[in-house]
């Protein structure tokens, strides 16, 4: 008998070993997993699973780094060289919104470079171009020196946000496959810099989404809202802050209740902590993401981080500057920050690089494979050219801006 119940044990220790590794090594083993399990037997099932086995692994993490370094995602460079951003040559370099260095909210799990705004080179820039990308990396819970962060500020005044339907998610069965093609337009490949994950299924909370007039899930009034308007300004708020101004609105992108809101976490995140993810509650310690702005309208951010909570997440991009903040997807296989280059043969744009290690992608993500959920991308905005001179940069026209 004793040697039978070994036996088992062994067999559930190799199944539980392998459907880990297929769940964070196999390219959409986890959500292909996940969505027919909850097929078969409902999600409750599948969110308590979910919320056991990441309660398991956040306990042996806790014991594992309970004496270890802050976890960091890259090395942090010299102070000359992230300063080097707010002294910029080129024509542009006056008007660049450098973001402000921050105070890292727990010093004691703080890692070097905490704090410290890094300019990211992007394919898009041209010579003389300064940087519209900058990361950093915030450590937001006291308790994990392995829960970070990884955030990317954007600067609003030169670069355009755009959102992508998937092909299948938002779900709607009123809109035609050809009005969701899932790919970047090809008219903005030439000032493509980035592109990241978009929101939960619709079935996990029902959050809406428009996007040129189609209405793929209606709005809910609990809801974050993402609006995205047609003078290339982006605001993040609660549906009935931004309902009166659906009309100059070219998208918007819902998600659960605001993260943060006018600077103030909340109220939730500090009670039952549960609203913040269909699949999993806000106290689950997982991969999660999150889209902010902050307080002037001026610099977007963009947060990815490891085992965190709802409410560490809010934290973080609190600290970094972001003055209201959505919550977008989680769990291991969706959030992703894609950084695009350019082929040397003269190919179109492709995805060279991830904002943190650990995230799997394909180079024709988005731009060449269509996506069956939707996301977010970025381009470099051009000035408009002095009349009589053509701008021979695809998608540059004045009248495409926010180009969605």
């Amino acid at each position: 008998m004793p040697e039978r119940a070994l036996r088992c044990a062994a067999v559930c220790a190799i199944a539980v070993e392998a459907l880990w590794y297929g769940i964070h090594e196999v390219p959409g083993f986890g959500p292909a997993l996940a969505d027919g399990v909850r097929a078969v037997v409902g999600p409750a099932p599948v969110a308590w699973a979910e919320d056991v086995a990441y309660g398991i692994a956040d306990r042996l993490n806790l014991a594992i780094y309970r004496h270890a370094a802050p976890k960091t995602f890259w090395e942090p460079p010299p102070a000359a060289a992230a300063e080097a951003v707010k002294s910029a040559d080129g024509p542009e370099a006056e008007s660049v919104s450098s973001p402000s260095s921050f105070q890292p909210p727990f010093p004691e799990v703080a890692a070097t470079g905490d704090g410290v705004w890094t300019p990211i080179a992007d394919a898009a820039a041209r010579p003389g171009d300064a940087p519209v990308l900058w990361k950093s990396v915030v450590h937001p819970d006291p308790k994990r020196v392995f829960a970070a962060i990884a955030v990317v500020a954007i600067d609003l005044g030169r670069v355009d946000l755009g959102l992508v339907a998937g092909t299948k998610e938002p779900f709607s069965p009123d809109i035609p496959a050809e009005r969701r093609p899932g790919l970047i337009p090809e008219g903005h490949a030439a000032e493509l810099i980035a592109a990241f994950n978009g929101g939960f299924k619709a079935m996990h909370g029902h959050y809406g989404m428009m996007l040129d007039g189609d209405t793929f899930v209606p709005p809910r009034d609990m809801a974050c809202t993402i609006a995205l308007y047609r003078s290339g300004a982006v605001r993040i708020r609660t549906w009935p802050e931004l309902r009166g101004d659906e009309a100059r609105m070219v998208a918007y992108r819902q998600t659960p209740p605001c993260l943060v809101e006018q600077g103030e976490l909340h109220n939730a995140l500090y009670d039952s902590n549960r609203d913040w993810g269909a699949t999993v509650s806000g106290e689950t310690v997982i991969r999660r993401s999150a889209f902010g702005v902050d307080a002037a309208g001026k610099l977007l951010f963009y947060g990815l981080g490891e085992a965190v909570t709802a409410r560490s997440l809010a934290r973080g991009m609190k600290a970094a500057g972001a003055h209201d903040v959505a919550e977008l997807d989680v769990n291991h296989a969706y959030p992703r920050f894609l950084l695009y280059g350019r082929g040397a043969d003269g190919a179109g744009p492709r995805a060279a690089s991830a904002l943190i290690p650990d995230v799997q992608f394909k180079p024709e993500e988005y731009v060449a494979e269509p996506a069956q959920r939707d996301f977010f991308y970025l381009r470099r905005r051009r000035p408009p050219a002095p009349l009589g001179i053509a701008d021979p940069t695809p998608g540059s026209d004045a009248l495409d801006r926010g180009g969605r």
